[in-house]
């Protein structure tokens, strides 16, 4: 049996309780609020109670971290050097200095560091469809936001960070090149992102982020060798355009329109968390343990603010 403390948000502590209800060989040890009144959460399933985050920890074989900031960065290096997996999100670390740092001491400790998605567009259907990810040599995908009047909208760095999730998860290869622009509509800060990406195999990524846009769109096109997939994020909808040989045979195209269901990837991602500490010590890398994009939005947001262009 794994021992699991979590920390987090009471709506965090809550969606990780239910996900990991659904794991036989996983018990909450104990569950703790963060953020500015940091204290413990009643644990009535198990009957123990934590007094401090270093009692959480000592009891743990695994900590769990929902959140951000100082407070749950020095909470991850704290159980990393007691020798506790640590499951946390790429956008709880404020820089790539951070990340290499939570890297290294999981590498000195011998145990798993597992960074999950922030985003909440899942590409699973999306990744059956297109069976072998190899194929692709070009992706186009434009994300709109509407944050006019929106409370609780993302900004620029969490927008780009979900959607490089996104196309970490669809190209498994390493980045070789980036170049980006910005512009400023609403405020100091960039509104609008577009990015080109290069792969080590040969992908191409272009990405537009807009978050003045007057309605909620995120759309890709995926060309691959034989077929041209177009992918509605919000909706699950696919339409296939299937390219033919002209061999006078049949129609150039063929059309095939799919829908898939965007389900909550956390399930999954816990599973492999925990299957990775089953099976043994056996770190991810920094480009496999979700960092990367991370990585990749620190370097785009760079460039971008080197050649922001502001609309009076």
């Amino acid at each position: 049996m794994i021992q699991v403390g979590i920390v987090g948000s009471l709506t965090a502590i809550g969606r990780y309780t239910n996900a990991l209800g659904q794991f036989q060989d996983a018990g909450i040890t104990g569950r703790w609020i963060s953020g500015s009144g940091t204290e413990p959460v009643t644990d009535a399933e198990t009957g123990r109670s934590c007094t401090s985050t270093a009692q959480l920890i000592g009891n743990s074989d695994a900590l769990i971290i929902e959140w951000g900031g100082e407070f749950c960065t020095s909470l991850a290096i704290a159980a990393l050097r007691s020798a506790r997996h640590v499951f946390l999100h790429s956008s709880a670390v404020q820089s790539v200095d951070e990340a290499n740092r939570l890297i290294k001491l999981a590498r000195e400790a011998n145990v798993i560091l597992r960074a999950g998605k922030s985003g909440k567009d899942d590409t699973k259907g999306l990744l059956t469809v297109l069976r072998d990810r190899s194929e692709i040599s070009m992706i186009e995908l434009q994300h709109d936001h509407r944050i006019n009047g929106q409370s609780g909208a993302p900004g620029m760095p969490e927008a780009l960070l979900a959607d490089l999730e996104v196309i970490s998860s669809l190209v498994k290869a390493r980045i070789v090149s980036v170049k980006a622009k910005g512009l400023c509509m609403l405020s100091s800060n960039p509104d609008i992102v577009n990015a080109r990406l290069e792969f080590d195999n040969g992908c191409a990524v272009n990405y537009n982020c807009n978050l003045v846009a007057a309605h909620d769109e995120f759309r890709g096109t995926l060309v691959l060798k034989k077929r041209i997939l177009k992918y509605n994020f919000l909706t699950g909808e696919i339409t296939s355009w299937l390219l033919q040989p002209p061999d006078g045979r049949g129609e150039l195209l063929s059309v095939e329109r799919i829908r898939v269901e965007n389900s909550d990837t956390l399930i999954s991602e816990l599973s492999d968390f925990f299957n990775l500490i089953i099976s043994g010590p056996n770190l991810l890398s920094l480009y496999d343990n979700g960092f990367e994009p991370y990585v990749l939005a620190d370097r785009i947001l760079e460039k971008v603010m080197k050649t922001l262009v502001r609309c009076s």
